[in-house]
This record gives C-alpha cells, sequence and structure tokens, in this order.
C-alpha cells in the first residue's frame, strides 16, 4: 500500500512536469511505458506494425493533449485504459472482429493489466530486496512468503526451532520495510530534484 501512495506522488510530480512540457519527464514515461503497452497492443492485435502504429500515435495524442489531461489517479490504470480505447478505434477503422477483445483481461483472473503490470513490478522489487537477507532468513522469508509453508513446517524443514523461525519472520519483515521505504524515498528524491 505504501508503494503504490509514494509511486502515484511520484506519476503526479511527472505528470505535472509533462504538462509544463518538461521533455524529460515525457521521455522517461515513453521510456519507462513503451514496452509494456507495446506488449498490450500486440496482444489485442496480432500484429507488430499494427500495435506499434497505434502505442506511437498514443504518445504522440499524449504528448499533444499533455496540458488537458485529466486528474490521474493511477498512470498504469490511465495509460492502459486510454491505449485500449485507441485499440477499439483502431479495429474499429480496420473493420477488425472487436467480439476478441476479452483478451484485454486475464479471464481466468479477472485481473486488468495495469493490474497485473504493478503487481509483477511490485513482487519483482520484492524478490530482489528478499535477496538482500541474510542466507538463513532469506530462506525462512521465502518458505513462509512465497511456498506458503507454516512456522512450524519451516521449523521442521530447517531444523530450527519455531521461535527462531518467527524472530527470523519479524526481523525480515523489519529489515524489508526499512529497505522498501528507502527506496522510495530515493525514488520521490530522483523526482524532485
Amino acid at each position: 500500500m505504501l508503494k503504490t501512495l509514494q509511486v502515484g506522488n511520484a506519476d503526479k510530480l511527472l505528470l505535472q512536469k509533462i504538462a509544463r512540457g518538461h521533455q524529460p519527464s515525457f521521455q522517461v514515461l515513453f521510456d519507462t511505458w513503451w514496452e509494456p503497452l507495446f506488449q498490450y497492443a500486440f496482444k489485442v492485435l496480432q500484429n507488430r506494425h499494427d500495435a506499434e502504429e497505434v502505442v506511437q500515435d498514443f504518445f504522440i495524442h499524449f504528448w499533444n493533449k499533455r496540458h488537458e489531461l485529466p486528474e490521474i489517479q493511477s498512470l498504469p490504470a490511465y495509460l492502459f485504459t486510454a491505449l485500449k480505447n485507441r485499440i477499439l478505434n483502431h479495429l474499429s477503422k480496420k473493420k477488425y472482429p472487436v467480439t476478441s477483445l476479452d483478451v484485454l483481461y486475464n479471464n481466468e483472473s479477472g485481473i486488468s493489466p495495469a493490474a497485473a503490470y504493478e503487481r509483477k513490478d511490485t513482487e519483482s522489487a520484492l524478490r530482489s530486496l528478499v535477496n538482500t537477507l541474510p542466507r538463513k532468513m532469506k530462506q525462512v522469508y521465502e518458505l513462509h512468503q512465497f511456498s506458503g509453508l507454516s512456522v512450524s513446517e519451516i521449523a521442521h524443514e530447517t531444523g530450527n526451532s519455531e521461535q527462531t523461525v518467527r524472530n527470523q519472520l519479524n526481523t525480515a519483515v523489519k529489515k524489508l520495510s526499512l529497505v522498501w521505504k528507502a527506496e522510495l524515498l530515493t525514488l520521490l528524491v530522483f523526482f524532485f530534484f
């Protein structure tokens, strides 16, 4: 939850700079979001050229309308929704059947592409932070968080007491929280200066 709040502030600052015509900020947006938006468009259109064209047109339109952007609460949700509308327009002009647009959502889970992207990004960041933990603490944390083992199962597997496992989990959570907050602070400082 903290990540969403802080990154949202960074996104708002980035959008404010773009609205003022700050081209380097637009380049950051473009570099960050080109690939996920292209993959999304390609998944729907099943044509590399059309996907590139739609995404390129989307970014051109975004830059040209930067002064008129609405209040954006979630940058990923806004970008994927706006691109979805561009894709629909593209499909209607090309007279493609629009019935296949259920690929815009993962039918198994009902998760939007924006939410799936955010989840994947958050999980990747968490896994890289977990890699900074001491070896035994990392093992206990991964068994609990990623493998779903209980404290007693971890104790049995590692040969430690349940209290030792609990202590390692608590310490891991505290360390990860501190590192996570420090990385978010670094991100905010980057966008403010």
